[in-house]
């Protein structure tokens, strides 16, 4: 019988489950728990192949995993505010091109703006999530040279969103080194961001 769909699934009265057999609300919370990890995992990951707002969000949700308070509304614009301790704040400027970074690309313009309105304590960050259909070990550079150049000048950190994807994922084994190297992070004035060999 091809074709046929199943009928959906009704949900189960709430007093079901204390009818259960000893050892089913054990499972169930246990069951529930692990897929809203896997679900906020889901999100975490969208950073190596999303682009645009998803994107932007998706940065925000893995600097929440890492512990740090994020402004940035769901689907909002402009730059994804992360505030450190001290009073340091890093100004995350997530790119909308899948590709990499040319010198003529506006979002060099945008990066400048975010500088201009940056204050003393503050780290603007460029986020590039190039070439995201590949797997993160082919993807090429971020920027062409000329572009990391201007990057540099500025003094805007360039970090790819797989570097970020490899913060949170050392977070997970180990947070204190994690936090070290977003401190590594904060500190860079300018240029290409990547974590240093443990």
């Amino acid at each position: 019988m091809t074709g046929q769909t199943l009928p959906a699934r009704a949900q189960a009265p709430a007093w079901v489950a204390a009818e259960m057999p000893s050892g089913y609300q054990t499972r169930l919370l246990e069951v529930q728990r692990l897929s809203a990890d896997l679900h906020a995992m889901d999100r975490i990951g969208r950073v190596l192949w999303e682009t645009g707002e998803p994107l932007r969000d998706a940065v925000g949700e893995l600097f929440r995993a890492l512990k740090c308070e994020v402004d940035a509304a769901p689907g909002g614009a402009g730059a994804v505010t992360v505030n450190l301790e001290e009073s340091r704040r890093l100004l995350l400027l997530v790119s909308g091109a899948a590709g990499p970074v040319q010198k003529t690309n506006e979002e060099l313009a945008q990066a400048f703006q975010v500088v201009q309105f940056a204050a003393p304590n503050d780290r603007v960050v460029f986020v590039a999530n190039n070439d995201p259909a590949t797997p993160p070990a082919g993807r090429p550079d971020p920027c062409a040279p000329d572009a990391l150049r201007v990057f540099q000048r500025m003094g805007v950190d360039v970090v790819t969103t797989a570097t970020l994807f490899g913060l949170w994922r050392l977070s997970l084994d180990d947070r204190p080194k994690a936090r070290k190297v977003l401190d590594r992070l904060y500190a860079q004035d300018g240029g290409l961001f990547v974590v240093p060999a443990r």
